[in-house]
Formats: C-alpha cells, structure tokens, sequence
C-alpha cells in the first residue's frame, strides 16, 4: 500500500500534522533504541533497519490487514449494492465520500482528476486497483481547505502535507490518500498537476476558463461527482489517444 507513489521529491513537501505516538509506544520505542545501540554500536543502524522491516510485517499481517479485512466485510453488509465491488474499490469509494462529506459545509468544489476521473469517464469505477483518490480545486478555494485540516484531523486523517509551491495537497488515511491538486489561472486557462512524476520538462496540465468555471457531474458507482467540463478532452492529453481502452485488469463497475 504505498501511499506516496506520485511524487517526485518527499523533500518538496512539508508535514502540516503528522498523528502523535503514543505515549507508551513512544517510551518502549525509545528504550528498545537504547538498548539496541548498546549491545551493537557498531552495527546500530542494520540492526535498526533489519528489526524495523520485521515488525512493520508483523504489524502488517496481524494488525492492518485483518483491520482493513473486518472494514471491507462491515461495508459491503452496509452498502449491499456494493458487496461485489473488490476490497480497494469499496475502501476508496468510502473514503472519497465521507472526505467530501465532512468538507460539505465548507462549499468547497472538488472535482475528479488523473486515474479517478479516467475511471469514472471511461467504466463509471475507479480504474486498476486504486491506492489514491485525485481531485482538483480552483487556488481561489486553497485557503478554504487549509481552514478545514483541524476538522480533517479530527475525522481521522493520518498525516496532512503541502509541497512548497502550494499546488499539492495530500490527506494521508490509514490505508490510502486524498491527492489534491490546486490549479491555478493564468493567461485564460487554468494550469495544475505540475508537481508530479511527469518528466522535467512537464508544464502541467491546463484546462479552459469555462472547464473549471462551469462544473459538470459525473456518475461513479451510481454517484454523481463533480468533473471539469469536456473530460474527454482532458483525459486525452493526459492519457494520449487510448485513453477509452482499458486493459484486460482493469475493474469494471455493473450495476447489481
């Protein structure tokens, strides 16, 4: 479940909240540590990597795992529409919905972008297998969201990080992101996704004033979410010509 996929550099982003140790996992921690680097002070560092890597695996299949298990099982008996859907549709579909849920009084307008707007034009699912959920704003709206992180925090968000340019903002959850990009106008058109993995001499991606300006909606699993004007335009010069051809993997979404 690697959650950082898409960025280029980690050291363009800045941490706005990282969720705090527990007390108690903080003393054991630090005792182990010491411990560790008294019995082997020569090889601290292996020895610290090796036992790291062991016990994120442990966590891994005994705690996370069977955790995210018994919260696909809880949702699909919730939502029986769904109980077909694979285990990282459901999950991200979750997240995505309860994310605009809690942002819905602060009348923010977020639309699908990249892989999630791909998905929902071309299959009305998320396409692949999806570790990230993307959307866009209008800059006009940033501060709105930078407003809500006390309220993203207190809902359950993980960790909250901003690049340096102020283009990218990523909402870390336990088992997935909410990726958002901040496009912003200049010469008549709307300009963002320029903080990726595209190459050096990517300029970013730009939509028309009347795209971003007069949203339209799109339906994904049956719900509709909100999407820039002529998509199909967009995903085109983002995914090239076959853009419309999924590939043998790719999900599906039919209406049970």
């Amino acid at each position: 479940m690697n959650l950082s996929k898409k960025v280029i550099n980690e050291s363009e982003f800045k941490n706005l909240y990282v969720k705090p140790k527990s007390f108690a996992r903080r003393v054991i921690q630090d005792f182990f540590l010491k411990l560790l680097l008294k019995i082997f002070p020569k090889k601290f560092e292996i020895y610290k990597e090796k036992i790291k890597n062991i016990i994120n695996k442990i966590v891994y299949y005994f705690v996370r795992y069977p955790s995210f298990i018994l919260l696909i099982i809880f949702l699909k008996f919730k939502h029986p529409l769904y109980f077909r859907l694979p285990s990282r549709h459901i999950y991200t579909l979750y997240i995505l919905t309860n994310f605009l849920k809690i942002l819905k009084k602060e009348k923010i307008d977020f639309f699908l972008i990249a892989g999630s707007l791909l998905g929902a034009v071309r299959q009305e699912s998320f396409a692949g297998r999806p570790t990230d959920i993307d959307l866009g704003i209008k800059e006009d709206q940033f501060q709105k969201l930078l407003n809500a992180i006390p309220l993203l925090i207190k809902k359950g968000a993980r960790s909250i990080r901003k690049d340096d340019k102020l283009s990218v903002l990523q909402i870390i959850y336990k088992y997935t992101l909410v990726d958002i990009n901040v496009f912003k106008k200049k010469n008549q058109m709307w300009i963002g996704e320029c903080d990726k993995y595209y190459g050096e001499n990517f300029k970013g991606i730009t939509f028309s004033i009347k795209d971003l300006e007069c949203l339209t909606t799109i339906k994904l699993y049956g719900k509709e979410f909100l999407s820039p004007t002529n998509p199909q335009i967009y995903l085109e010069k983002k995914y090239g010509k076959e853009w419309r051809v999924p590939d043998k993997k790719q999900f599906i979404w039919k209406k049970i």
